[in-house]
């Protein structure tokens, strides 16, 4: 976790003293929550990196959890000790930094940071912990026709669809192997950790059989079975130790 705080303070001094705040910044919640039960997809294709940046200005949305991974550069399973809101509420945050030129997703973080505290009353602090995860591998000798790097001259597209046959299908093209592990780890039982070797992006295709899917953890399980089958990817149980953020305080923002 020194690693993390060094690289904040890095960032920082890289940026500017005075960029540790967003210029002008509102926060605005959604009218509607994101449904309970519902997967969370909205990461996919951004790589680990949800604020778009255009010019000096900068938008994230997304719930409260989705916000402290991106200021703080953590997985979503690091994070513990928040509300149920945390999950359900949508926020808008769009902000503006100083001067004309774009700042890159590590030079937000800060600013991010301070958001946080001000209007969410944010406080946490760093713990390390034993955990159990699954270290994803791809099986020996499985042909991974449909779990391969993207060819030059792709772009990014993302589809689920109905397939005949009582089937759903999944189809990634040009997609970060980030969001896929992430993905994998968001259906699994534990946090996912990539052993796979493989870096930059992928194309991804499977078909997911909807028979005995009742509720999200059969379709989780579902997925899961269809990434190993047809995938050739493997999970394999393990115990790391995992730096978390734990809250130890926080609010609902108070309207700008």
């Amino acid at each position: 976790m020194r690693r993390l705080i060094l690289g904040c303070l890095l960032c920082s001094m890289a940026y500017g003293e005075t960029a540790v705040e967003f210029e002008v910044a509102s926060v605005k919640q959604l009218d509607q929550a994101r449904e309970q039960g519902r997967p969370d997809l909205s990461f996919i294709g951004t790589a680990g990196k949800p604020a778009k940046i255009s010019g000096s200005r900068v938008t994230l949305t997304g719930s409260l959890r989705t916000i402290i991974a991106a200021a703080y550069s953590v997985k979503s399973y690091q994070i513990t000790g928040t509300p149920a809101w945390a999950d359900s509420l949508v926020y808008v945050i769009a902000a503006s930094t100083a001067g004309d030129s774009a700042p890159t997703q590590e030079q937000i973080r800060p600013m991010l940071q301070s958001l946080l505290a001000e209007r969410f009353q944010l406080k946490l602090h760093h713990d390390t912990k034993e955990m159990p995860v699954y270290h994803m591998t791809l099986a020996p000798g499985k042909k991974n026709s449909k779990l391969t790097p993207a060819a030059a001259g792709e772009t990014f597209s993302f589809n689920v669809t109905a397939e005949a046959g009582g089937t759903v299908r999944g189809k990634a093209t040009k997609a970060p192997i980030v969001d896929f592990v992430q993905m994998m780890s968001g259906s699994a039982d534990r946090p996912v950790i990539d052993k796979t070797g493989m870096t930059g992006d992928i194309d991804w295709d499977i078909l997911i059989p909807q028979e005995g899917v009742r509720t999200l953890d059969d379709a989780n399980r579902a997925f899961i079975d269809a990434a190993k089958d047809q995938l050739g990817v493997k999970l394999e149980a393990a115990k790391e130790p995992i730096e978390l953020l734990v809250v130890d305080q926080v609010a609902k923002p108070s309207e700008n």
